[in-house]
This record gives C-alpha cells, structure tokens and sequence, in this order.
C-alpha cells in the first residue's frame, strides 16, 4: 500500500502527539497515527503490515490520508489526483529546483486558482508557458477555458486522459519534488 498525508502539522505537544490542520478542524495524533502522518508528509509511505493498514484506513476518514493498494506510477498519479496542492507561502531558504519543478512551482504560485494534477499535467503535456495573459486572478476564465474544451469539460474525462499521457510520470516526480522540498503541501 502506498500513502500520502494531507493537512498542515500545528503542534508537536510530546514526542508521540501531533496536531494537523486539515480543513478547519484540528485533528489530534497519537502513537502510531502521529508516526504515519510524519512519514509520508514530504513524500509517499509505503506499508504492507496489516496494523498500519488499518490505522491509515482510520485516518483516511479523517480526510488526513489518501492511500491505494497498488504502487505503481499511475497509482501516485491518483493518489495526487485526490489532493488539493498548495503552494507554502512562507519565504524558507530557498530550494535548489529543477527545470520542471521551477515551471510547476511557477503555475502552482501564479495561476490565481488552484490547479489540480490532473492540470498540471496538462499544461506540461501541452507545454504551455506561464504567460502573463494566463496568470493572476483576472486571467483565470483564460487558463480555465484552455485546459477545459469541449474534449474535457465532462467529469473525470481530464483526468483520464492526462492518466495515459507522456507527461504524467516527469509531472508526478517533479510534484513529489516540490513536496519533498517544502514547496508545497497537500489538503
């Protein structure tokens, strides 16, 4: 099984506990939830034991993990699918990025709305520049009508198509990427 954590770490009271913010609640971790939840924060876990299985099945309820049984690529692709990404808007030191990690980071910080990885992908697979036209809130209805045509505008149909396509792996290892530099988080 492999795994992600959603949310953003508040407190670590003791050496076991651990708070998470996850969509205006505050969720409250102990023993082996709290060890879960760190471990696959800036990137996938994986688990095959059937005790942990069960406590991140618990947690999937909470909304605080996304989990899937397979391990495959297109696995990780899903499991990012389920996930909002957000860029952290704290200046950290800065991070040494690759070519398409920058280009992501770039999308993800100045689009004006939250893309999904389904869009990402898209804009990579299309190799669409992060054009003034295209960014900031007053040019949204723009990026929103160039990734949704009449080809994708139905449910699900995006992220099926941008499943099969060449991009999709560089994408989700650039994502993986930016998680595990700080860059982003995940709700």
């Amino acid at each position: 099984m492999i795994y992600l954590s959603k949310g953003i770490p508040i407190l670590k009271q003791a050496k076991e506990d651990l708070s998470v913010s996850h969509c205006g609640k505050l969720h409250k971790l102990t023993g082996e939830q709290a060890t879960l939840w760190l471990s696959s924060q800036n990137l996938p876990g994986y688990t095959s034991d059937p005790e942990q299985i069960i406590t991140l099945r618990s947690m999937v309820t909470l909304g605080i993990i996304e989990y899937a049984e397979s391990e495959d690529d297109a696995a990780l692709f899903r499991l990012l699918t389920n996930c909002t990404i957000c860029p952290v808007r704290v200046n950290r030191k800065p991070a040494l990025l690759n070519r398409r990690e920058r280009y992501l980071w770039r999308w993800l910080r100045m689009a004006g709305l939250r893309l999904t990885m389904a869009e990402l992908v898209f804009l990579a697979e299309k190799e669409i520049k992060t054009a003034p036209e295209l960014l900031g809130e007053s040019n949204r209805q723009q990026l929103t009508e160039m990734i949704y045509t009449t080809v994708t505008i139905h449910d699900s149909i995006l992220e099926s198509l941008m499943e099969a396509a060449l991009a999709r792996d560089a994408v989700v290892k650039a994502i993986l990427g930016l998680l595990r530099k700080k860059k982003i988080y995940l709700i």
